[in-house]
């Protein structure tokens, strides 16, 4: 049987729909350079590096926006939430933070990191999450 046409499309789009449905929604949002290095205060090195670059091109860190990921509304509780990876337009540099990221429960104990909460489906459980071990590259 050969499948061509309307209805080749439509199976199309119906195998494409079943397969993004499964996946949590990655999407970008807008946040502040003071919010970035509220979230990488942890990381003094990383802090130091965004603040010699500002001085260096003197800026302060609320006249800089920057991209981050953004949480879906399919999380009950962090939906709109900002997370890493952050990119930030510090002057013509561009930078980059990488974080690794655990979700933890109301109680505070941890459910994994973002593919083991998308695995189990818990996205209604995380209420909070921690980001780690930061990883940055600047761009000219």
């Amino acid at each position: 049987m050969c499948v061509t046409g309307p209805l080749l499309r439509s199976w199309v789009a119906a195998a494409a729909v079943a397969l993004l449905s499964g996946l949590p929604a990655h999407a970008e949002g807008s946040l502040g350079l003071d919010e970035v290095l509220e979230a990488v205060k942890s990381d003094p090195r990383l802090v130091a590096e965004i603040e010699a670059e500002l001085k260096t091109v003197g800026l302060k860190a609320a006249d800089v926006v920057c991209i981050g990921a953004r949480h879906g509304n399919h999380w009950k509780h962090l939906g709109g939430g900002r997370a890493a990876p952050y990119e930030c337009e510090i002057g013509k540099r561009e930078i980059r933070i990488e974080a690794d990221r655990i979700y933890f429960d109301d109680r505070g104990k941890p459910l994994g990191n973002l593919e083991q909460v998308a695995n189990k489906r818990q996205f209604s459980r995380a209420v909070t999450f921690r980001e780690s071990h930061f990883r940055w590259t600047w761009k000219p």
